[in-house]
């Protein structure tokens, strides 16, 4: 029935063309690590080995004898201690820049 008959939508020499940019940005960067576990112990000791003899001696009543072994106080110092520095982050991934033109 149309055998005869075209419809040309295009000349013959043109061309499409399309242009395409594709933008994105980056990942985020990852988390940091822990730091690392401390510890700390402070401890003191007030430890006396006394071996001691007292002797009483009187001429005339009753004598006594005294033998005293005295120690002073240990204190200890204050204990401090830091754990390791946590891991360095991780880093951001590249965005994508791409363009056909």
């Amino acid at each position: 029935m149309f055998e005869d008959q075209y419809v040309e939508l295009l000349p013959a020499r043109t061309t499409m063309q399309v242009v395409v940019d594709v933008v994105g940005t980056g990942g985020a960067g990852g988390a940091g690590g822990a730091g690392g576990f401390a510890a700390a112990l402070s401890a003191a000791a007030n430890v006396v080995f006394a071996d001691q003899t007292a002797e009483a001696f009187s001429l005339d009543g009753d004598a006594t004898a005294a033998n005293i072994a005295a120690t002073g106080n240990a204190t200890a110092g204050n204990a401090t201690a830091d754990g390791g520095d946590g891991g360095a982050g991780g880093a951001g991934g590249a965005g994508i820049t791409a363009g056909d033109d």
